[in-house]
């Protein structure tokens, strides 16, 4: 990171309270990914953080570059939101469909261990 970002981060964190409760999310919560909103007449541009199970929280952002450079730095995967559309765990959870985190760690964990088993259907090279 350049001297130059840094210092815009800097300041953009100065000048963004916000950012902070975004940052305490990102950190207490698993599988978070961040989703930059475009700036709308009504809106500015904002960064949505989506955790695992669809809870989300957001906060305004100077510019896209911005919300980007906050992921990066969290090391979250980031969207366009105008692009990718929004996910749909974070659909079903605002609509009261909340599925269980217990649920959701066995299955992880259940993949974690299929993937980290040799394949039997490939031969040894």
């Amino acid at each position: 990171m350049s001297f130059g970002d840094w210092l815009r981060n800097f300041f953009s964190q100065k000048r963004n309270p916000q950012l902070e409760a975004l940052e305490s999310f990102a950190r207490d919560r698993k599988g978070v990914e961040g989703y930059i909103e475009p700036r709308t007449a009504t809106q500015p541009t904002t960064l949505l953080l989506v955790d695992r199970v669809g809870d989300s929280a957001r906060a305004p952002v100077r510019e896209p570059q911005d919300g980007a450079a906050f992921c990066e730095r969290l090391g979250i995967p980031v969207y366009d939101a105008q692009v990718i559309g929004y996910p749909q765990r974070m659909v079903d959870f605002e609509s009261g469909r909340k599925p269980d985190p217990e649920a959701l760690d066995k299955t992880f964990e259940d993949l974690e261990r299929r993937f980290s088993e040799p394949d039997k259907d490939t031969p040894n090279n």
